[in-house]
């Protein structure tokens, strides 16, 4: 169970992570298999693909700390590091599954792994996130951001719940908690969304326990100091090699771009013709089958007033934060200003070329907004920057589409059958004239990402 970690689906929500470690232990949380890298620069407000939550252990040293039952707790400013006494840890050939005794209602498992849990009506952010540690000697533990620390004890058992403040009013997971199995030598970590009260968060704490089972029926455990965590001596920097301006994976609107994709079930090759016909943009939406919306991206309106009764689309108030280093400093607020916001709706076809009938297609097209320069595409945004918009560049309308957790999913298309499609987005007006379509983006980066690579197709979709 640890020797293979899952691929991390992009998105984390105020979750700081070390760049020498993030491509070296990753988690996934999501609702689909498909990983995308989280950029700094284009960093998402929310995003549809449900938020993961990752932690990495950082060796620290405690010093003029306070003892905590077994585990040693120091904050210094922002930040909290725990260290966990070592001479009881040596207990490796048993295997352990977690139970989760209680659940609030309309909650579920939101991960094939049962180590993510959502409220049903609300996929995209929140609920509970699991990880659990193998415990090794000095097992030590780093929150960022964090505002008060609790040292309390579920069922006998010591923990640490520590509340979170980053300085921004959207955070996802406001609540850390670390609970530590004694006897089986496994720290739980668990992530809070801020959709979770305390008093849900309490029992649900109370009611988890392991239980004995085999290495095959065991819940995905990392071991806190695998080979994985160490095989980068020195921090290793993500870098990006713009889309260049005639780059031949960039294509205007009504232009086909061929993609070729490849399928995970039968591992063949599916190609494909991908056009976009015609780009519109409107103020309202109330014309279009609302049923094709996306329920979050309504939702995400109806917080932030942007939308009326008649289905007309409001200004809204952006936000621009200096994003804080998570120790020292947290967010602060640079600018606010009203935004207006317009729907910008595409109509496109896929055909499938192949000899053979696709896999389930899954439509998600993500929009991104790219700067020019040094004769070059590259993710807008300033360094140490971050603006709270209600733009999350997932597909915000779909026809057709598939339910729940599968609402990008467009089914199969068959052999030489052309399949038309309509795509939807909530826009910021003034991102208009710098909008792109990553089309039929599934796989991930490594360190450096090529914008012009053979599996990435960008659609130039400015107004």
């Amino acid at each position: 169970m640890t020797d293979k970690i899952p691929s991390f689906k992009e998105d984390i929500d105020m979750i700081n992570v070390p760049t020498d470690k993030l491509n070296t232990i990753i988690s996934n949380f999501s609702l689909d298999s498909n990983a995308r890298k989280q950029q700094v620069k284009r960093k998402r407000n929310r995003i549809l693909i449900v938020a993961a939550c990752l932690f990495i252990g950082i060796p620290t040293t405690a010093f003029g700390a306070v003892k905590a039952y077994d585990m040693i707790v120091q904050k210094q400013n922002f930040e909290l590091n725990i260290s966990v006494a070592n001479k009881i840890f040596n207990k490796r050939d048993s295997w352990y599954k977690m139970r989760v005794g209680y659940l609030p209602e309309n909650m579920e498992a939101n991960d094939s792994l049962a180590m993510k849990y959502s409220f049903k009506d609300n996929y995209a952010n929140g609920g509970f996130s699991f990880i659990l540690w193998r415990l090794e000697k000095n097992s030590d533990f780093q929150t960022l951001y964090s505002n008060s620390y609790e040292e309390k004890e579920f069922n006998g058992r010591k923990a640490v719940v520590v509340r979170k403040d980053t300085g921004n009013k959207n955070i996802m997971f406001d609540r850390q908690v670390f609970l530590l199995f004694k006897e089986e030598g496994i720290m739980l970590e668990s992530y809070i969304g801020a959709d979770v009260n305390d008093e849900q968060m309490m029992k649900v704490m109370e009611n988890i326990s392991l239980e004995r089972t085999s290495e095959k029926n065991a819940s995905y455990t990392l071991d806190y100091n695998g080979g994985h965590l160490n095989k980068a001596d020195k921090p290793t920097e993500s870098r990006v090699i713009p889309l260049k301006k005639d780059s031949k994976q960039l294509f205007k609107v009504g232009k086909t771009v061929p993609v070729t994709m490849e399928q995970g079930v039968t591992g063949t090759e599916a190609k494909l013709e991908f056009v976009i016909e015609n780009v519109e943009v409107f103020d309202k939406i109330k014309d279009f089958e609302q049923e094709n919306f996306n329920q979050s991206g309504l939702e995400i309106l109806s917080e932030n007033k942007a939308i009326d009764e008649k289905k007309k689309l409001l200004p809204y108030k952006r936000d621009v934060y200096k994003v804080g280093n998570g120790k020292d400093s947290v967010d602060e607020l640079v600018d606010s200003q009203l935004i207006n916001l317009k729907f910008v709706y595409l109509t496109a076809t896929v055909k499938n070329t192949s000899k053979q009938a696709t896999e389930e297609i899954y439509m998600h097209p993500s929009l991104q907004v790219l700067q020019f320069n040094n004769n070059a595409w590259n993710y807008a945004g300033e360094d140490g920057i971050a603006e709270d918009s209600i733009m999350t560049g997932e597909v915000d309308y779909l026809e057709p589409h598939g339910s729940g957790k599968g609402f990008y999913n467009i089914g199969i298309i068959q052999p030489g059958e052309t399949k038309k499609i309509n795509l939807g987005y909530f826009v910021d007006e003034d991102k208009l004239d710098s909008i792109f379509l990553d089309a039929f983006h599934y796989s991930g980066f490594g360190n450096i990402e090529n914008m012009n690579a053979k599996n990435r197709w960008w659609i130039d979709i400015r107004q």
